[in-house]
């Protein structure tokens, strides 16, 4: 039971580290920052890391509940947060990631929750898998709540490296250079799209093997 647990954490934690796309995460911050002094900086990382701790704790805890309550299909929605998935990550690889002079905050402490927390590290792209990863958990009879908790640690260490990384932004930046956090941010954003097409497929299938429509297709298909 431990091992599944501390498996399913460990998933989680992959998975959320690549949904956050910590390199276009870094390249945004420091271009909303620039210009700012050191110790504000990591200020803002810390503050910042706490609003994404509150909106990930409300997303996985609250997600079946959310699902329940508005009457969705947890593979529709699947389907529909691998869509959005997708749209975001090619705009991601293809598209420009720097802030220009006239979107950057003049006081660099009021970027904390908007942009910073929402919606470039928790937009809804990242928001709908993390629901869904915790519905899909409560709903499960073979995971009981401790292994749903320690999942949770899982998430937890995911903002926390994500953290770690925006707190040393800048000793980052000097390491790599801003072209090459550039080059990783476009590759993560590949990256996630074969997660979303994943997250897609499977909803597809799932949605095909539950529904009446779904097993008349598969019929007509096994023909």
């Amino acid at each position: 039971m431990m091992l599944e647990a501390l498996q399913f954490a460990w998933s989680n934690f992959v998975k959320l580290f690549f949904l956050f796309c910590p390199f276009f995460v870094l390249n945004m911050f420091l271009s909303l920052t620039e210009g700012a002094s050191s110790p504000r900086k990591r200020h803002v990382a810390l503050r910042a890391t706490r609003v994404v701790i509150v909106v990930g704790a409300i997303c996985y805890f609250a997600g079946n509940g959310f699902l329940t309550l508005f009457g969705l299909d947890i593979e529709g929605f699947r389907i529909g947060a691998g869509i959005l998935l997708m749209i975001m990550a090619q705009g991601l690889a293809l598209g420009n990631d720097t802030p220009t002079a006239t979107r950057r905050a003049r006081n660099v402490e009021d970027i904390v929750v908007v942009p910073l927390s929402i919606p470039i590290i928790m937009g809804p792209a990242c928001v709908s898998p993390i629901i869904i990863i915790g519905a899909e958990a409560l709903k499960d009879p073979a995971i009981g709540w401790p292994t749903f908790l320690i999942g949770f640690v899982g998430f937890m260490g995911a903002i926390a490296a994500l953290g770690a990384i925006l707190y040393f932004a800048e000793a980052l930046e000097r390491i790599f250079g801003k072209n090459v956090i550039r080059i990783f941010s476009k590759i993560s954003g590949v990256i996630l799209m074969a997660m979303a097409a994943q997250m897609i497929a499977k909803g597809f299938f799932a949605y095909l093997d539950s529904s009446t429509v779904g097993q008349k297709v598969l019929e007509l298909l096994a023909q």
